[in-house]
């Protein structure tokens, strides 16, 4: 860091000499001194003009700094005689006459009540605020015949009319004292410049104007993106009232703002629509100025666009049908059957069933049967967007019902699936105060948008998906008990594999071979042996975790000699994750007392291991399903 440069002005050469003398002595500086006429305030001016390109701070006496204080621009420190001066100066005056006026400025005050009486001096305090005050003094002076006692000026005036005079001189202290403060003023001065050339880098980088209002409401900065996005430079801006660039209906907010931000404000600029942030600044009680940040709404009508494109990233149409669903047990084809029939017609589907089991290609599936196949297929997921965003997806708004809205408002998605299908995915986690309005939709075929009051018809068939438990939801209050029994038309409950088991080999044939291709493997499938213990496996994931499965064998499987045991150790590890989930038979508590269900489970688990039954077979000898077995193993 550059070192502080300090200039030290005076009319005294005593003075001179000493802070030369003092300056030499210390570091972090410099320091020098230049001296003016004591009677001439245009040399005193011309002076500091010249020196202010070279210096930082300027130390001077209250006479001097008025002078020159509004010709500059660099900081300007008072000097000041300290206490031990004055009284140094009374010392010496007494031994030219025991009578003194001590002559000093107006700002200062020295409590010397007692030291008169201590030096045996009567002395009569003269403050002055400018020469002619000091020529005053010193004349008085003379009149008493008492010494003059003051700086270079009233010694010099002292010596033109004849007068006894002595000049105050600074000891080694004071300048000393004076020359650290103005370090200080230096450094500090220069750090907060500092950070006023970061915040403004980083006000000025920014996308969004920045605007910083004073009292009644002046522009006293504007950052560069304000003066692009306003069409105008800072000597247009800077100055005038915020109020100038706005409507005047517009104009009210600014005025109401209290201690309270104004958030999301839309604002009218020359045609443009500009959405605002209104931030009063308060230092206690006392207001000291506004921040005003904004930017052109088409951002946010961009951004939002960009999101409506990713939500419809998977088309508004339906690409799978009944076919593409892989299986040829009862339960599946019993769902089938089911969703064949309620194709037919335009009521209510309600799908549950567990995570993974492809609720959504049984959507998918029911409208391409439909009539209104050529339609839209509208799908949204309601855990995937926060509450605020899925009413205006759903039901769209107006222009202007809130910050960010789209010049001429936004079709719904109820609107954009005009005709054809809305599937609403995680339906139970749609908030309360939707549901209402959801139910709105179901009884009158009708949308608002936000923010407007026509009645918008709409011919839309839904399609709804859980995988929770929709009447333990009502029966909590979590789920709107009329909306529930207007949903629940036609009920469709996708198994799980479980429940289907023996489709489990040929949907591991089918994935395998997707991710051969996808892979360059080649894998085959009939050389393995121990793919009938896929079936001896819980598969919690359902259909989406046995894909998954297959896709990590298939690329891992490139690392094994024996594909066929690497695919007996897939299995084995996934069953020990998920076993180690399991209760163990026996109470924690060391009590040997074994529950009904713990000696149930540890016998089943005995055939196994003991007579080498796998659960098929198990199942099969004890005349249960495969699917009660594992129950009963997991109690």
């Amino acid at each position: 860091m550059i070192r502080p440069r300090i200039c030290f002005l005076t009319a005294c050469l005593k003075t001179a000499e000493i802070v030369k003398a003092v300056a030499s002595e210390m570091s972090g500086f410099e320091a020098f001194v230049e001296c003016i006429e004591p009677l001439n305030e245009d040399s005193e001016i011309m002076i500091a003009q010249k020196l202010e390109a070279n210096c930082d701070v300027i130390i001077t006496q209250s006479g001097t700094r008025d002078k020159i204080s509004k010709h500059i621009n660099i900081p300007i420190i008072d000097f000041y005689y300290s206490f031990a001066d004055i009284l140094a100066a009374l010392y010496e005056a007494s031994k030219i006459d025991k009578k003194a006026v001590l002559i000093f400025h107006k700002k200062i005050d020295y409590d010397l009540a007692e030291w008169p009486q201590i030096l045996k001096v009567s002395v009569m305090i003269a403050t002055y605020s400018n020469r002619d005050e000091v020529f005053a003094a010193v004349e008085k002076a003379k009149e008493l015949g008492a010494v003059a006692i003051g700086s270079t000026v009233a010694v010099e005036h002292a010596l033109q009319i004849g007068a006894l005079s002595h000049m105050i001189i600074p000891g080694k202290s004071t300048i000393k004292k004076s020359l650290c403060e103005a370090a200080e003023i230096v450094v500090a001065t220069r750090r907060e410049k500092e950070r006023s050339a970061r915040y403004k880098a980083l006000l000025d980088f920014t996308h969004e104007g920045v605007i910083f209002l004073e009292d009644k409401q002046k522009i006293a900065y504007v950052n560069s993106a304000a003066e692009d996005l306003l069409k105008k430079n800072e000597q247009q801006l800077v100055g005038r009232k915020i109020t100038e660039l706005i409507k005047p209906e517009d104009a009210q907010v600014m005025s109401c703002v209290g201690r309270t931000p104004v958030l999301g404000k839309l604002f009218k600029h020359e045609n443009e629509s500009i959405i605002a942030n209104i931030v009063p600044i308060y230092v206690g009680n006392q207001n000291t100025g506004t921040i005003i940040t904004f930017f052109e709404a088409s951002r946010l009508q961009s951004v939002e666009y960009d999101l409506r494109r990713k939500l419809a990233s998977k088309g508004v149409r339906a690409r799978f049908t009944l076919n593409d669903i892989i299986g040829k047990s009862r339960p599946l084809m019993l769902a089938k059957q089911k969703a064949e029939i309620f194709a037919d017609n335009n009521s209510t589907v309600v799908i549950t069933g567990e995570s993974g089991v492809g609720k959504e290609l049984f959507a998918q599936s029911i409208h391409n049967l439909s009539s209104r196949r050529n339609k839209s297929f509208v799908p949204l997921n309601c855990s995937a967007l926060p509450k605020e965003l899925i009413e205006s997806e759903l039901f769209g708004y107006e222009e202007g019902a809130f910050t960010g809205a789209k010049k001429g408002g936004k079709e719904g998605l109820f609107e954009l699936a005009h005709g054809g299908t809305v599937f609403l995915d995680e339906i139970g986690t749609m908030p309360l105060e939707l549901q209402s309005k959801m139910l709105r939709v179901l009884q009158e075929k009708e949308v608002t948008r936000l923010g407007g009051t026509k009645l918008i018809p709409v011919d839309v068939r839904i399609i709804v998906a859980t995988n929770s438990n929709l009447n333990e939801d009502v029966r909590e209050g979590k789920f709107r008990e009329d909306l529930f029994y207007r949903l629940n038309v036609l009920p469709l409950h996708i198994p799980s594999l479980r429940e289907r088991y023996e489709d489990i080999p040929l949907l591991f044939e089918y994935f395998v071979q997707m991710y051969n291709k996808k892979h360059w493997r080649s894998i085959q499938i009939s050389s393995l042996k121990n793919k009938a213990l896929l079936q001896d496996y819980y598969w919690p994931g359902n259909v989406r975790e046995l894909m998954n499965f297959c896709e990590r064998f298939v690329i891992l499987s490139a690392q094994h000699k024996n594909v066929d045991d690497f695919l007996k150790e897939s299995l084995e590890e996934n069953t020990i994750k998920l076993n180690t989930k399991e209760e163990p038979v026996f109470p924690r508590d060391g009590s040997w007392k074994e529950t009904w269900h713990g000696l149930e489970k540890t016998v089943l688990k005995q055939m196994i291991s003991e007579q080498g039954m796998n659960k098929a077979e198990l199942a099969k000898s004890l005349g249960i399903s495969r699917t009660t077995l594992w129950k009963k193993l997991r109690e």
